[in-house]
């Protein structure tokens, strides 16, 4: 159909689409017929776009389809991390016990009972490496219940040792040489620390106000306390009892107890996290070596990388689960590499949906730049021009 149809001009009118008609007697043309379509032409305009639309998502799914040279990548990259956790389990590379890596400081302490609290000093921060939270024995002013510490539980049963509370608890005990211990259903049970021995109750509001005290009037021993509390962290997390996995240690120290068990804490699913990335990384630089800039789109090329990452860690993490359910080994539990995985599904189908959006988008504004040039063509010929 040509919209222009309806135009009647004398051979002797000239015409100019910015200037207008320059004879009054011309019939001009019925501008709301031709602008507006009718419903016909409407269905008919749908149709089209939506078969554009649909070839356009069959071209993606097809030019994004992995290779049989992809496929082969896919699967070494999946024998690299399924080696990885095999391999590296997670009571690999660690210190016997915490004063292997304490070995370079010395211990000192001073009796400071006699105050309402007991706040660190420089020289006790600087050249002591025991932490008030470690403490496990009882003074002999100690009375009450029992705080329920052990050598064997205090890592999973003390605030301070939790990887992000400790920043905020474990720097408060620190400074003022008391210790929490992690539970919640009775408001976080604290206690008063001398010489390395649990000597009296106290509680954490007191503690938490006492730190800020010490934040006002003498603000070098909170951060001394804070430095320490991230140095005491760094060299419990390379020993076999470990530090708690975050978050969950203080929700459920119970779980926080079995996976500490089996060797299943902060350092062994940071490595294991580490590990995942630097071997997707390694993936990721090997398969771009191949991207032809002649035949091949960048960003079609990039979710193909995406994908061959995205599924050979997922083969990876199933064979993980399958391996430590039928052996019952938790020391394989992969869980660094699970939740690698996790945040590249979230992450990757995020970023596949951006460019399958920017492909269609393309596709569609070609089409009606193709459309549009074929209007300017078509008024071009009768002398109109845009």
């Amino acid at each position: 159909m040509n919209p222009f149809e309806n135009f009647k001009f004398s051979k002797n009118v000239k015409h100019d689409w910015v200037n207008g008609f320059e004879a009054e007697n011309v019939e001009k043309p019925d501008y709301e017929k031709i602008l507006m379509p009718t419903a016909e032409e409407k269905a008919a305009a749908l149709k089209k776009y939506s078969l554009i639309y649909a070839k356009a998502l069959d071209d993606f799914k097809n030019k994004t389809k992995l290779t049989s040279w992809d496929m082969d990548i896919l699967t070494v990259a999946a024998a690299l991390q399924t080696i990885r956790w095999f391999f590296i389990s997670n009571d690999k590379f660690r210190f016997d016990k915490a004063s292997d890596s304490d070995k370079f400081f010395e211990k000192t302490g001073k009796n400071l009972e006699n105050l309402p609290f007991v706040p660190a000093t420089i020289p006790k921060l600087l050249l002591d490496h025991s932490v008030p939270y470690d403490a496990v024995n009882y003074s002999e002013n100690f009375s009450g219940n029992s705080a329920g510490l052990s050598g064997k539980n205090h890592r999973f049963k003390t605030l301070g040792h939790d990887p992000l509370a400790g920043l905020i608890f474990g720097t408060a005990n620190i400074a003022t040489n008391t210790l929490t211990v992690n539970d919640f259903t009775e408001i976080f049970p604290s206690y008063h620390v001398v010489n390395q021995k649990i000597d009296r109750k106290t509680d954490i509001f007191h503690i938490l106000k006492w730190t800020g005290e010490l934040m006002m009037n003498k603000p070098e021993i909170v951060g001394a306390a804070f430095a320490k509390q991230i140095v005491h962290c760094g060299t419990d997390a390379f020993t076999k009892q470990g530090l708690p996995v975050p978050v969950i240690n203080v929700i459920s120290p119970e779980t926080s107890k079995f996976l500490i068990g089996n060797q299943i804490d902060s350092y062994s699913v940071t490595r294991g996290a580490m590990l995942a990335i630097f071997i997707n990384k390694i993936v990721e630089m090997c398969h771009r070596m191949y991207f032809d800039k002649n035949s091949d789109d960048k960003r079609l090329y990039e979710v193909r990388t995406r994908k061959i990452l995205t599924y050979s860690n997922t083969m990876s993490s199933i064979l993980n689960v399958g391996y430590v359910a039928v052996t019952r080994d938790f020391k394989k539990f992969d869980l660094g590499g699970i939740l690698v995985i996790l945040w590249r599904i979230l992450n990757d189908k995020k970023e596949i949906e951006k460019i399958r959006l920017e492909f269609i988008q393309k596709t569609l504004d070609n089409e009606l730049k193709k459309e549009e040039d074929e209007v300017n063509e078509k008024l071009a010929r009768w002398g109109y021009k845009i």
